[in-house]
C-alpha cells in the first residue's frame, strides 16, 4: 500500500500523466509529470463532458453497433467491450484536450495512469490513501505542493467516502424494497 501511487511503467519509466479519479465526485486530480516543473490540476468533470464528448460517443456507437453484419451475434456480444473501449478513448481524449495536448500522431500520446479511489480501500484505510498521494505530491512537486493541495486531497477522499455511503444505503434501500435486479430472496418465482 504504501507504493500505492508511486507507479512505474513496465519499462521502469514514470508515466506522463497520472489522474487520480473519485467515481462518486464531479472533480479528479491530475499530476502531469511532462515538465520538469511537474503540475497538479484540479479538473471539474463538468469541463470534461461537454455536448462534444456526447456527440463523439453517440456517433461512434452508432458505427461500432452497425459494424459486423457478417457474424451479428458475436458482434453483438462483443459490443460492451467495444463500448467500454469507445467510451474510455474518448475520455481520455477529452482529458488530453482540457490540458492543451491535442494529440495529432500516435506517438505523441502520452503515458497515462488512472487511479480510482474509493471501494473498501477508501472506506477502511484512507489514511493510507491520502499519504500515498501526498508522497508522490511531494516526490513530484515539493514539499510547497503538498501543503497547497493537502486539504484537496483530505476534502476529495471524505466526499468520495460519503457519496460512496450514501450510495451504499440507496442501493440496499432498494434491494430490499424489490426495486433492483440484484434483490434477493429465498424463494423466487418469476412465471
Amino acid at each position: 500500500m504504501q507504493d500505492l501511487f508511486n507507479t512505474r511503467l513496465p519499462d521502469g519509466e514514470r508515466p506522463d500523466i497520472q489522474l487520480c479519479i473519485f467515481p462518486h465526485l464531479k472533480e479528479f486530480l491530475v499530476l502531469d509529470l511532462r515538465e520538469t516543473n511537474p503540475q497538479v490540476l484540479l479538473i471539474n468533470s463538468d469541463e470534461i463532458f461537454v455536448e462534444e464528448f456526447y456527440t463523439t460517443v453517440e456517433t461512434e456507437f452508432s458505427q461500432i453497433l452497425r459494424e459486423g453484419k457478417d457474424h451479428p451475434f458475436a458482434h453483438l456480444i462483443d459490443l460492451p467491450v467495444m463500448v467500454d473501449d469507445l467510451v474510455r478513448d474518448t475520455a481520455m481524449t477529452a482529458i488530453l484536450n482540457r490540458m492543451g495536448i491535442h494529440i495529432h500522431h500516435e506517438d505523441e500520446i502520452p503515458t497515462v495512469i488512472v487511479f480510482i479511489v474509493s471501494g473498501g480501500v477508501l472506506s477502511s484505510q484512507s489514511d493510507m490513501v491520502l499519504g500515498g498521494l501526498k508522497n508522490l505530491l511531494k516526490e513530484h512537486s515539493g514539499d510547497e505542493t503538498v501543503s497547497q493541495w493537502e486539504d484537496t486531497v483530505s476534502r476529495l477522499l471524505s466526499e468520495e467516502r460519503e457519496a460512496l455511503e450514501q450510495h451504499n444505503q440507496q442501493e440496499l434501500a432498494a434491494t430490499l424494497g424489490g426495486q433492483s435486479p440484484d434483490m434477493f430472496t429465498l424463494w423466487e418465482n418469476r412465471n
